[in-house]
């Protein structure tokens, strides 16, 4: 696989990751929450100017990269619709934590000056530090809502699941180790991310 496709790649990835967290912005229900995410989303941009440039010093046209990859987080969105704050925010937790460790994993196979340019970028933007504590207590203070939002944290990363594979159909070097399906490391951090809310993976 070579830097451009997967410099196209990382590029879609992080900009759904900013889309994902500047709607999250714009649905929260306090101001507090809405400034955090605001600031996270605007990270995020950042984030995706820096693959932007790093992609032109090596003469890559991004966008036109990134074009084979438009629809797939459409589907996603399309797909699963949360019922209210706090489903939207176990599905950005999920979302964002396996998108964010998919682009780690993009970063390790490009060539050197490119890797060194983007393998200190944060890339949930601190959402998972962020969302974490509050999933935490939004199951400690409702007993029915471990059981509801970890049945919907399943559901949410079949469907990102979904979209990697969809992602990866011809760079078999992206799959796991029996070519069907996404890396292991990236479910193992999934079960981490879950466990560390209380939640079921």
């Amino acid at each position: 696989m070579s830097d451009a496709q997967r410099l196209g790649l990382i590029g879609y990835f992080t900009l759904a990751m900013q889309q994902r967290l500047a709607k999250d912005a714009s649905l929260c229900p306090t101001v507090d929450q809405e400034i955090a995410l605001g600031g996270m989303s605007a990270r995020a941009w950042e984030n995706y100017q820096k693959v932007a440039q790093v992609s032109q010093n090596l003469g890559v046209d991004l966008p036109e990269e990134m074009k084979q990859y438009m629809g797939l987080t459409v589907q996603l969105e399309e797909r699963l619709r949360p019922t209210d704050w706090y489903e939207r925010l176990v599905k950005s937790y999920v979302t964002i934590g396996a998108m964010s460790d998919f682009n780690r994993s993009l970063t390790a196979g490009l060539s050197s000056p490119a890797q060194a340019e983007l393998s200190e970028v944060s890339w949930d933007c601190g959402q998972e530090a962020w969302a974490a504590p509050v999933i935490t207590q939004a199951c400690a203070t409702q007993v029915t809502v471990p059981a509801r939002l970890s049945l919907w944290g399943r559901r949410v990363l079949g469907d990102v699941r979904s979209t990697f594979r969809q992602a990866i159909v011809g760079y078999p070097e992206l799959t796991a180790e029996d070519g069907e399906d996404i890396p292991e490391a990236i479910k193992e951090h999934h079960r981490a991310r879950m466990e560390r809310t209380g939640l079921k993976a």
